[in-house]
């Protein structure tokens, strides 16, 4: 295991104190580029790097960071490269990272900024609350200490600059996380999305698009950064969520109150696969936990916690489960060691769903 590897696996996982049933959490971004440098795409590598270490040097000693380290594109691995991915939950890769580019990172394991890709800088920051606004504050404190440092490109007309124009004006992205069984489940939620279209909302799964759900997990993200404050954003899409969120609420509670064989089926069904495997992938892990969550929602399931299931939703992926018993294992092997995993938290829980 490289000694990057044992940096990236210091980091506070905020999934593992997280009780959430619902809400799983948020992530919030703000791009910003600086001025006198060409967009990452058209700047010469030495530039890259020039640029790379400015950035890095100054962030490494942001007194609103909690003891942060850099990480050089080149000098981590693939399954890095993917764990990062995987903790931050962004929408793109970072295989494609390379000389010139990487990352900062602090050791609550809610903070990252990447360097360079597609942006010189892009600011995500985790919150597992729903505390939106505090997120927020904190994010806008990072960005403005940087901002004493360097000039950011800025337009009177169109805000902020960046790489693509249509992510221009604020540059700020909030992401809400809802875990929607229920709805997914009774088929409620297409009836949602299609009575309450909003040209501002965005809703993806958690690859990006409607059409491979994953986990029950529904993003609930803004779709303009031009023309919006960051507090406009905030509200739109709290409001967006917050409704998701009390009608799952209420379809849990019908759920509850009635005999719906055909939920306690796919419960029943997800707790044998959980707990039977011998070998399991990634989707279907996922999948099967929602399913487990909502069984203990329901009262049909004990010896499990909300905490212990969350925790492992985010890390039976593939570069979790890497990390978790080296990267010298064989990838075939995977699957076997993912239901190993598996079955080690869930030792204890028990189904009891009546006939």
């Amino acid at each position: 295991m490289s000694s990057k590897q044992q940096g990236l696996l210091s980091l506070k996982s905020p999934w593992t104190d997280n009780g959430n049933s619902i809400w799983l959490g948020s992530v919030l971004s703000l791009q910003r580029n600086i001025e006198k440098f060409n967009f990452p795409e058209k700047l010469p590598l030495d530039k890259r790097k020039q640029l790379f270490s400015i950035v890095t040097q100054e962030l490494a000693t942001s007194q609103y960071l909690d003891s942060p380290f850099v990480l050089e594109a080149e000098e981590i691995s693939p399954t890095e490269k993917e764990y990062l991915h995987e903790h931050f939950l962004t929408l793109a890769s970072f295989m494609e990272a390379h000389a010139g580019e990487g990352f900062v990172l602090d050791r609550s394991g809610k903070f990252l900024a990447t360097i360079n890709l597609n942006d010189h800088i892009r600011f995500r920051l985790l919150e597992t609350q729903e505390d939106l606004e505090n997120a927020c504050n904190r994010l806008e404190k990072i960005e403005v200490s940087l901002g004493k440092e360097f000039n950011f490109s800025f337009s009177p007309r169109f805000g902020f600059l960046t790489s693509d124009p249509a992510e221009c004006g604020t540059a700020f992205v909030a992401s809400v996380y809802l875990q929607l069984p229920a709805l997914i489940h009774t088929g409620k939620l297409q009836e949602f999305l299609l009575n309450h279209q909003d040209d501002s909302i965005i809703t993806t799964g958690l690859k990006g698009t409607m059409g491979d759900i994953v986990g029950d997990l529904l993003v609930v993200r803004n779709n303009y950064t031009l023309g919006l404050t960051e507090e406009n954003i905030l509200a739109s899409v709290r409001s967006y969520a917050t409704k998701l969120i009390v009608l799952e609420q209420s379809e849990r509670k019908k759920l509850k109150e009635s005999e719906n064989t055909a939920i306690k089926n796919l419960v029943s069904r997800a707790y044998a696969v959980l707990v039977h495997s011998y070998n399991i992938e990634v989707a279907e892990t996922m999948n099967a936990i929602s399913l487990l969550k909502l069984g203990l929602e329901l009262g049909w399931l004990d010896g499990v916690t909300f905490k212990e299931l969350n925790a492992l939703f985010f890390s039976c992926r593939r570069a979790h489960i890497l990390a978790e018993y080296g990267e010298e294992l064989d990838h075939a092997e995977l699957p076997h060691k993912r239901a190993d995993f598996i079955h080690s938290i869930l030792k204890n829980a028990k189904l009891h769903i009546e006939e």
